[in-house]
This record gives structure tokens, C-alpha cells and sequence, in this order.
């Protein structure tokens, strides 16, 4: 089985951050159009470079995304000083009922590449070992745009973060879709991270949502969840995955 620090060292170097641009519809006192900007969700490099898997939440809450607004990823390598950010120039395959969402960057404007990580469509059994890898959500301090929306440079803290776990249910909710129950919690950003085996290391699912449970003081968020990356097997074929 992989070790852990192995896996984790490999998952950091394909994961990244999704930050999004909005436009207000307004301007400031010199005419220049404004924007609000958050960092919604993460994102794993699944072939080349350029294309990455997440989750379709983060896009727009779950609904369809907004035309005008703009995506940018940015790499971190070994959770080191430095963020490298590049622009999402393409959604390739967006699937709000199974919350998947793959895109793809312009690869060209850094000498900084994501690793792809291998996928599994595979059924993973109850009991697997897990590991998975996101970004929480930092508090975006500054942050310099263009007039155009155009990431400049900003103040903000982005550290990618691992956890592991085991599959505790696995079932299917309709013909062809396995929904994955995880021990895992995670942090709001890291929704579209990879959840991936050890043996091999290979994603199967991302980050999504959790299925909510009554208690005697209310609904309250329960066991986080997934669905497994075969509802997009032949997008990411298309698109050079590497199958395990």
C-alpha cells in the first residue's frame, strides 16, 4: 500500500484551488467596474496539465453557472510561498445532478505543472482506506484585477489539507450512479478535491456534500459523500485519463 506521506506529497502536486471572479454590475468613483472574488472550491488535475476535475456546487451554488463569471486555479507546490495562477478558459463537461464539473486551464502561462492523478471506476468496498486533499477557503485579504477581470496579485493565505479515512457505505442511488459514504469530514473549499484508494493511489470520487440526519435538536449535516467518477468515465477517457 502507499505510504502516506508518499500519497500526500503526490495528491498536493495535482490538486489546486478554484478561485471565482463575479462583476457587480457597478463601478467605483473612476468608472472602473467592480468585482467580488472567493476561493469556491478545489480542483484535481486528471490529464495533461490543463484538465481538471471538481465538483459542479462550487461553480454557482449549485445552479447553473453564470456566463460572466471567471475561474482561476492556482497551484501551490508543496504548500510552499508561492501560488501560480491560471486562467479556466474552458468548461469541458458540467453535470449538476451528479455535482461534477471538469475544466480546463491555460497551461501555458507558467513553467509550473499540476501532476495528473490517476482515476478508478471501479466499485471501492466499505472498509477501503481513504485519503483525501482540498484547500480551505482563505479569507481573501487584497486583490488587484484588471478592468477586464483579470487576476493581478492579492494578500491571502492558501494551504492545500489532507485527511484520511475509510469508505463506510457504498450504494447505488440509480442505475449506473454509486454514491460513497465517508469518515472524512472536510472544510468548505475543499468541495472538488479528489477522494482517492491507496493501493493503487487513484481518485474515485470528489469531495461533494453530506446527506443530512435528524436528531432531537434538528437537521444537522451527517455523513460527507461522493459520487463515483464512472458518471464521467468517458469525458475523462476522452480526455487522457490514466485508468487504474
Amino acid at each position: 500500500m502507499t505510504d502516506l506521506p508518499s500519497a500526500i506529497t503526490r495528491l498536493r502536486a495535482s490538486v489546486g484551488a478554484l478561485m471565482k471572479v463575479s462583476p457587480t454590475g457597478q463601478r467605483d468613483e473612476n468608472g472602473q467596474p467592480q468585482f467580488t472574488v472567493n476561493m469556491v472550491g478545489s480542483a484535481w488535475c486528471v490529464a495533461g496539465g490543463r484538465y481538471f476535475v471538481s465538483a459542479f456546487h462550487i461553480l454557482n451554488g449549485g445552479n447553473p453557472r453564470i456566463p460572466v463569471d471567471r475561474f482561476f486555479l492556482f497551484l501551490v507546490p508543496d504548500n510552499g510561498p508561492q501560488a501560480y495562477h491560471f486562467p479556466v478558459t474552458r468548461f469541458v463537461h458540467e453535470d449538476g445532478p451528479n455535482d461534477y464539473a471538469v475544466l480546463e486551464v491555460d497551461a501555458g502561462v507558467s513553467t509550473v505543472r499540476a501532476e495528473p492523478l490517476p482515476a478508478t471506476f471501479e466499485r471501492i468496498h466499505d472498509g477501503t482506506a481513504v485519503v483525501t486533499c482540498g484547500f480551505p477557503a482563505p479569507e481573501i485579504h487584497a486583490g488587484q484585477l484588471d478592468p477586464l477581470g483579470n487576476w493581478l496579485g492579492g494578500q491571502f493565505f492558501l494551504k492545500s489539507h489532507a485527511n484520511t479515512g475509510i469508505v463506510s457505505a457504498n450504494y447505488d442511488v440509480t442505475q449506473g450512479v454509486t454514491l460513497y459514504e465517508l469518515n472524512v469530514g472536510w472544510h468548505h473549499g475543499e468541495s472538488g478535491g479528489p477522494i482517492c484508494t491507496l493501493e493503487p493511489l487513484a481518485a474515485f470520487s470528489v469531495m461533494q456534500h453530506y446527506r443530512n440526519v435528524q436528531t432531537p435538536h434538528g437537521v444537522v449535516a451527517g455523513p460527507h459523500r461522493g459520487v463515483g467518477l464512472g458518471v464521467i468515465a468517458s469525458t475523462l477517457r476522452e480526455l487522457g485519463a490514466k485508468v487504474v
